[in-house]
């Protein structure tokens, strides 16, 4: 009987370490299983970021193209407000030029018919002037002619 009992020990042992080989196997094919899933659904969350990160970044790159359409478009304005502000400035100054220049010929003018009348003045003096030398002249020559008459009549 200990034949048999030694037998059904080692028996037992035997079917102890199947159990535990058994267990341990199943347990490695869980485990095994279970990373299998586990990579599973870390490649889908993974591609799913990376489906995120693109949908950003073409919702970013989208912005920025309307972005930049706008801020093309306000520059666009900026240079035709300032194309505007230029003509009128250009505008104003012709305005204010053509005034100056009409200005200049209306004060030219006038320099001209001051100078004519200066002009004119001036020959009027000179007239007076030769009338008065002439008549100096006269009064003097008749002033002598008087003198020479008293001389000789008295004497």
């Amino acid at each position: 009987m200990e034949v048999f009992t030694y037998a059904v020990e080692n028996i037992g042992q035997i079917a102890d370490a199947g159990v535990t080989l058994v267990l341990a196997v199943v347990l490695l094919v869980f485990f095994i299983a279970r990373t299998k899933d586990d990579d599973a659904r870390v490649k889908k969350a993974y591609a799913d970021a990376q489906e995120k990160i693109e949908e950003s970044s073409k919702a970013i790159r989208d912005r920025e193209d309307v972005l930049m359409a706008e801020n093309a478009k306000r520059e666009e304005l900026l240079r035709q407000e300032c194309e505007k502000r230029e003509n009128l400035i250009r505008k104003e100054s012709e305005k204010r030029e053509s005034i100056l220049m009409a200005n200049q010929d209306r004060m030219l003018n006038s320099l001209d018919k001051i100078t004519e009348s200066l002009d004119k003045l001036e020959k009027s003096l000179s007239k007076m002037e030769t009338r008065h030398e002439q008549d100096i002249g006269q009064i003097k020559d008749q002033m002598h002619n008087l003198e020479f008459k008293i001389d000789h009549m008295g004497g």
